[in-house]
């Protein structure tokens, strides 16, 4: 319990200044505030600071603080980049304006592509990566690119090696609430995932160790039209595990299964590689559907805004635990060959679904295309959080 106070102190430190016990402070934010930033009550933040709190509880809490620190470097790196762009000559001025289009692209994808009421849908590409020309040009020419260098790669090991198109390595399927019977399903079919070094973290993240993951996800949903439950046949409430029948399960092939809508989304993913692991977190921009089937949902009374934006806006806060590291050595990243999974649980905010600490699954990525493929001078190292 100590090493969870320890821990939670020392964020708390790292984002608001010294804890000042005998005034109630974290540098000059008081309690209360604190508490109101990570959407707690005065009352549990207590309890995470005397340690009578639960181990979900800190580990919740602990995401939301980490989750606050990126943002802070986040704007950090921007206003600074504003402040250069004042001060600097107009020969430097091409990489900073790099970097703020970079978050004014972001900023572009949620509302302009994500915007559900933007004709754009009926005309979205649904092949292609969003952000596809931002990081692979036809041609480098007339192309600037702030991420790593061929003469930089020694410096930022071991993610240089990371860098490169991953994919989704295989499907994943989860079910949904939303309406009062069974039988709502989230099918992830596809991901492709572009991973850069990045240097916005290096305030508290080992250089070399932090890269930024851009995601495009396709994935569906379907309905049972049989409403089979999902208990006992698909899911073990007491191994809290899904059966071999769901694992087996095909929507496409069997056909009382109709598919309500296809989805799109896109993700921020920061991710933290050391010798022995690799921890994700990510960020949702934006997710819209596609070719509806209105009148299957409404036969099923399914509210497929509702979901999009409630249902499925909790999948993104699934917890996810620390990956193995299997590249230590990222001379030993194989195209087409290597692969990085996360085990995680939704756990579904509005459960109507008989379960109350969540549903696992797995998602993998497979490296499609890795930009440093010749060696690289990366040495094998534990993991630094560790010593």
């Amino acid at each position: 319990m100590k090493e969870n106070i320890d821990l939670f102190t020392g964020l708390l430190e790292k984002k608001y200044g010294t804890w000042n016990r005998n005034k109630a402070l974290f540098g000059t934010t008081p309690y209360g505030k604190v508490a109101s930033d990570l959407s707690i009550s005065s009352s549990q933040f207590s309890k995470l600071l005397y340690g009578t709190a639960t181990e979900g509880m800190y580990e919740r809490t602990l995401n939301n603080i980490n989750r606050l620190i990126e943002r802070q470097s986040i704007e950090k790196a921007y206003e600074q980049t504003q402040l250069i762009i004042n001060n600097s000559k107009k020969t430097h001025r091409k990489k900073i304006y790099f970097f703020s289009l970079l978050f004014l692209l972001i900023g572009l994808i949620t509302s302009y592509f994500f915007d559900f009421n933007h004709s754009v849908y009926k005309e979205l590409d649904y092949e292609k990566h969003p952000l596809e020309n931002y990081f692979y040009p036809e041609s480098s020419m007339f192309f600037d690119s702030p991420y790593t260098s061929n003469s930089a790669i020694s410096e930022n090991c071991p993610c240089s090696g990371f860098e490169g198109k991953w994919i989704l390595s295989e499907s994943f399927k989860l079910p949904l609430p939303g309406m009062k019977k069974p039988g709502l399903y989230y099918l992830a079919k596809s991901a492709d995932l572009m991973i850069r070094c990045s240097n916005l973290f290096d305030s508290y993240i080992d250089k070399g160790h932090a890269m930024m993951g851009y995601e495009h996800l396709k994935s569906e949903i379907w309905i049972d039209t049989q409403q089979e439950p999902l208990v006992p046949q698909y899911f073990n409430p007491s191994t809290k595990e899904f059966t071999e029948s769901f694992k087996q399960l095909s929507f496409e092939s069997d056909p009382r299964f109709k598919k309500i809508a296809d989805l799109a989304a896109f993700n921020v993913n920061m991710f933290e590689v050391y010798g022995d692991s690799i921890a994700r977190k990510a960020e949702l921009s934006g997710r819209l559907a596609v070719d509806v089937n209105k009148k299957l949902a409404e036969k099923y009374k399914i509210d497929v805004g509702n979901i999009i934006k409630n249902v499925l806006g909790d999948l993104i806060k699934a917890s996810c635990k620390t990956a193995f590291n299997p590249y230590c050595n990222p001379n030993d990243l194989t195209e087409g060959k290597s692969i990085i999974s996360f085990d995680c649980v939704y756990t579904i905010s509005e459960e109507n679904l008989g379960l109350e600490k969540g549903y696992p699954y797995t998602k993998s990525y497979l490296l499609k295309d890795q930009v440093f493929s010749d060696y690289l001078p990366c040495e094998c190292e534990g993991n630094l959080n560790n010593e």
